[in-house]
């Protein structure tokens, strides 16, 4: 199809349709790393996730509006394999197993300013990549007890969302992708300044209901974290990271518990 014309699209206008609505997204792909410096890139786990969202549009006193976003999530260690769903892990063939703790951020917010988008003539959508640098001091690096979970005083990474902005008619329309580069997680249990670095790639794709999502995420839901089918249409609760769900499950972690923990409310 021929698109003579540029289209115009604002951001805010997927917040104004949905305003309110219980959305669900399905999210997949693999994570790979590189052990020290020098080392090849290789891939570790693969991995499932969700998203239960509510988007709403809200006054902003400097624009006039912006959108708002609430976000429970789960995301699921596999074996990249079988796709089988992990409960231990081993660095390597000589040391001990650890128990993988696996991502539930039980509310993670934000707010999105009004930008608009254009779409050339002759296309029929663009993409957009936004870069997030994240850089903060450590949350373990303080406690010695974290010692060995912890790869250094700060937290360095970056996210990297793709997103594709289509004209209404538009077939064909690539998923949306969500990226990152960041240290090893708290569980693998590497030892204090490991250079041990992650790498995330995964797809994203909005589905229709709950029950479209994985099975594995449906059944974990149903069965664990009934919380996390629906999202609040607010909430007080500062925003959860797997570092702080890892700091606060440590002593679960220690006595190797099932990830994710039960959560209830």
């Amino acid at each position: 199809m021929e698109h003579s014309e540029e289209y115009e699209y604002s951001n805010l206008d997927f917040y104004r349709e949905h305003h309110g609505r219980q959305l669900y997204y399905n999210w997949a792909g693999d994570i790979w790393w590189i052990e020290e410096p020098g080392k090849p890139k290789e891939k570790l786990f693969s991995i499932i996730g969700m998203n239960a969202t509510k988007v709403f549009l809200k006054a902003d006193p400097e624009q006039g509006e912006c959108g708002y976003r609430l976000n429970r999530e789960i995301g699921l260690f596999c074996d990249p394999i079988t796709q089988e769903v992990l409960r231990y892990w081993k660095p390597a063939d000589d040391q001990p197993e650890r128990p993988v703790v696996h991502i539930a951020n039980r509310m993670v917010q934000g707010s999105v300013r009004a930008r608009q988008i254009v779409i050339p003539s002759g296309q029929a959508y663009v993409a957009k990549v936004t870069e997030i640098p994240l850089e903060y001091p450590h949350p373990l690096a303080k406690d010695s007890q974290y010692k060995e979970y912890c790869p250094g005083e700060k937290f360095k990474g970056i996210e990297y969302f793709t997103s594709h902005v289509a004209r209404p008619e538009a077939t064909e329309v690539p998923p949306a992708q969500w990226a990152r580069d960041c240290p090893w997680m708290p569980w693998m249990r590497l030892g204090y300044g490991h250079p041990a670095r992650l790498r995330f790639e995964t797809a994203i794709a909005r589905v229709e209901t709950f029950e479209d999502l994985h099975p594995n995420l449906v059944k974990l839901v149903r069965q664990r974290l009934p919380m996390y089918e629906f999202t609040p249409d607010q909430c007080d609760e500062p925003n959860m990271t797997s570092i702080l769900y890892f700091k606060k499950y440590f002593e679960s972690y220690l006595k190797g518990e099932v990830f994710p923990m039960v959560e209830t409310a």
